[in-house]
């Protein structure tokens, strides 16, 4: 997978409302994509994460997105969408962020809900309709929804996913 694709994989939507109608918030996000390497010195195995230019199947890749309000008023109900970069599966509890309420979507963002009510029906050969919880390979999009974000406050949201 070229850099280029890593990062166009990676285009995001935030949406920002304000706790008073004339508040100025302003969010901004810088994301990193990581992966690591294991290197061999004297002997000695070492692991360390590095910036991922290109990645071949079977890799972990990961996802560091960084944001910061620099804006005079805080921001409320910040919501932070991003698709899983194509030819990727998402690693299952990889989602973190401190104070962000995390949903997922297996309809590319158009619904998200927490993994336990991720479900879509299949037509079984009796006719039978069956409801079945969607697996991580399934997910398409990641929410974080980050309750509050102060004026001059920052944090980090990230993820993880194995190259195809």
């Amino acid at each position: 997978m070229k850099q280029q694709a890593i990062k166009a994989a990676l285009m995001l939507t935030v949406i920002l409302t304000a706790t008073v109608a004339l508040a100025k918030p302003q969010v901004t996000i810088a994301i990193q994509t990581g992966k690591e390497v294991v290197t061999l010195q004297n002997g000695q195995k070492t692991t360390k994460k590095i910036a991922a230019t290109n990645a071949t199947p079977g890799e972990i890749l990961f996802y560091t997105l960084t944001y910061a309000n620099t804006g005079d008023e805080s921001a409320t109900n910040a919501v932070v969408d991003n698709p899983i970069p194509a030819g990727t599966v998402y690693l299952p509890g990889s989602a973190t962020g401190q104070g962000a309420d995390i949903s997922f979507s297996i309809d590319d963002g158009k619904t998200f809900k927490k993994p336990s009510l991720l479900t879509y029906e299949v037509k079984l050969p009796t006719g039978k309709l069956d409801q079945r919880i969607a697996s991580p390979e399934e997910y398409t999009h990641i929410r974080w929804t980050i309750k509050t974000i102060p004026s001059k406050g920052s944090g980090k949201l990230g993820f993880q996913v194995k190259v195809k």
